[in-house]
């Protein structure tokens, strides 16, 4: 059964376009998804969860979570984390699932998507890159052209872990 197009939609992201886009990054490129779409699911809490997005590479699907509350970059956020999930899978590293090849690929997947750029974070726990999308945000639309368009070559933002 096909989902309508409201269903993928949170806080203004169209995430089931915003997975098309961002599957396509060169960061991706090598990987399963440059070849085929994972199953997207949208889940719904009245409160922040402790988990805000799931990938199970096995069965190649991913979740995100909305929130009352959530902003365009905690969404976009946890979209391309999970989708690094099922592009790097399980590493035979250190913490296998957050070790370096997952975070290497995810500040690789933020600069090419989002344009955020420098250090990345020592943790994978939510909210750093979430806040440089946000910051994003803010710049673009003191820009000329109003509104937030994922993936502009013109939008960067710098991060530091201070």
């Amino acid at each position: 059964m096909r989902r309508p197009p409201s269903y993928f939609t949170v806080a203004g992201i169209a995430l089931h376009e915003e997975m098309s886009r961002l599957r396509q990054l060169p960061a991706f490129a090598d990987g399963p998804l440059a070849e085929r779409e994972p199953e997207l699911k949208v889940r719904r809490a009245r409160r922040k969860p402790n988990r805000l997005g799931f990938a199970v590479p096995t069965e190649f699907r991913l979740s995100v979570t909305a929130y009352p509350g959530i902003r365009p970059g905690d969404v976009l956020e946890t979209l391309l984390h999970e989708l690094v999930h099922l592009h790097v899978g399980r590493a035979a590293e250190s913490h296998a699932w957050h070790g370096r090849t997952f975070k290497r690929t995810l500040a690789r997947a933020m600069e090419e998507g989002y344009g955020v750029t420098g250090q990345s974070p020592r943790s994978t726990i939510h909210g750093f890159y979430a806040e440089a999308i946000e910051r994003v945000r803010l710049e673009s639309a003191a820009e000329p052209t109003p509104g937030f368009e994922p993936g502009t070559p013109s939008l960067r933002v710098k991060c530091s872990t201070n």
